[in-house]
């Protein structure tokens, strides 16, 4: 049997990210509109990854109405006199503090945020499908033998010789003195 054509990576709600035979399609998709984006693994020059506060903003917004259901079930379960005891009230505030302690827990579960960006010779585009950090490292482990089976891998020493070698250049061009302007005429 054939293997299909393309392997899905990632997914989110309006991207997703494909790995094919010798290249890596984005997919990009809005209600009425599909854009595709294929890079080709000879031309991928880096895959950025850093993170990002989506974690601790679902945090902090779905915090609040769980602090609203603690206490509501507190002065449900300690009413004050002349108001008579509820038993389901309690139950109430149980089942809707359930109801937010779910996607609390799913969005910890789920890892750090994240932005990803692959970087080619003309253009950098962000990876909108890799939002948290355990799956775009998941998918920077089936992407990478992929690159390096294209490209090759530079060793450790040939590493530390490019970057010698820039900080050379840069020094260089950095002592190297700007021309200097003619002096405008002075008019009289």
């Amino acid at each position: 049997m054939n293997e299909p054509a393309y392997q899905r990576l990632a997914q989110s709600a309006f991207s997703s990210l494909w790995l094919g035979p010798d290249h890596l399609l984005l997919v990009n998709s809005t209600f009425c509109e599909e854009s595709y984006k294929r890079f080709y693994f000879r031309d991928i020059h880096a895959i950025t990854l850093r993170k990002s506060s989506l974690r601790t903003i679902w945090n902090a917004v779905l915090s609040l109405p769980l602090g609203i259901c603690l206490i509501g079930m507190a002065v449900c379960a300690f009413p004050s006199r002349g108001i008579p005891f509820d038993p389901t009230a309690p139950i109430v505030w149980s089942i809707i503090f359930g109801l937010f302690l779910l996607p609390f827990g799913v969005n910890n579960f789920m890892g750090t945020g994240c932005a990803c960006y692959l970087r080619t010779a003309v253009q950098n585009t962000s990876l909108p499908a890799l939002r948290r950090m355990p799956k775009a490292r998941k998918v920077f482990d089936k992407i990478r033998p992929h690159i390096v089976a294209v490209q090759g891998q530079l060793t450790a020493a040939e590493v530390s010789a490019h970057l010698r070698e820039a900080a050379v250049s840069e020094a260089a061009a950095s002592q190297a003195q700007p021309p200097k302007s003619p002096e405008p005429p002075v008019l009289s």
